[in-house]
């Protein structure tokens, strides 16, 4: 019976991870779907801040190997933030383009919600790619080896944390897409998520460095979350990255400020 339990608790372990890797990442899986029982992605949100830590973990990796190789700062973070978006797939980014477009390009709620549909990018989801990945790679080349893992741990961390809090509040834009199919959270796995972000906080920043990195990424998601209810009355799965990639940029720059 304590067998198959621990089994049966395992094994929903694996397939919340499962979840949450697939999603997030473009890692291979294999080895972890022997493993896994039954998939449930709104059950999986516990892992979110986990797995954004790891991703901002193995950003970290690249910038240190490229710092051990002794290539200039500005390099070794370009080449962190495209080993970033391999691992991701650009998800998020792919989120804050389409957003750009269609938040800002749009007149009409419909119409916001048709161009963020569409696959082509246009001028203002450029601007803002590029200007979010300009950024990105300035902070890391900015910030001390010495504190590159906790601040990309962190920022992966909370950046996904983000996400949950307007999954909360908000409500879909839309009644099919990721976005609506993760509503509402379960209770119990959101509070794990939280705490799972607070911990990871007191674990790599020193205690006079822990608000002000929370504070940020609060303050940018209640400010897309009131942008994108005045311009589509709601939230998307594009909403959702978007709100990621400006959360962990705003744990960044503050990161950066602080230890610059």
């Amino acid at each position: 019976m304590a067998d198959n339990r621990n089994r049966s608790v395992s094994g929903r372990i694996a397939a919340d991870f499962l979840a949450a890797l697939g999603l997030f990442t473009r890692l291979p899986l294999q080895w972890l779907a022997k493993h896994a029982g039954e998939v449930d992605l709104r059950r999986s949100i516990w892992v979110w801040p986990l797995t954004g830590g790891l991703i901002g973990g193995l950003t970290a990796c690249a910038m240190w190997l490229g710092s051990a190789a002794h290539l200039p700062p500005a390099v070794s973070a370009i080449c962190a933030v495209m080993v970033q978006l391999l691992i991701t797939g650009g998800l998020h980014e792919d989120g804050l383009a389409d957003c750009a477009d269609g938040l800002v390009g749009g007149r009409t709620p419909e119409r916001r919600l048709e161009i963020m549909r569409d696959s082509r990018i246009g001028s203002y989801g450029a601007l803002a790619l590029g200007t979010a990945v300009a950024l990105r790679c300035a902070c890391i080349a900015s910030l001390p080896v010495s504190c590159l893992f906790p601040s990309l741990i962190l920022a992966g961390s909370l950046s996904r944390a983000a996400m949950l809090l307007e999954l909360k509040r908000g409500k879909p834009a839309r009644q099919d897409g990721l976005a609506s199919a993760l509503f509402p959270l379960p209770p119990r796995s959101l509070a794990l998520a939280l705490l799972t972000s607070l911990l990871l906080a007191l674990l790599l920043l020193p205690a006079n460095e822990i608000i002000a990195p929370f504070a940020a990424a609060l303050l940018t998601i209640i400010l897309m979350h009131r942008f994108s209810m005045k311009k589509i009355g709601g939230f998307t799965g594009d909403i959702l990255g978007a709100e990621a990639v400006l959360a962990e940029l705003a744990v960044l720059v503050t990161l950066t400020s602080l230890n610059g």
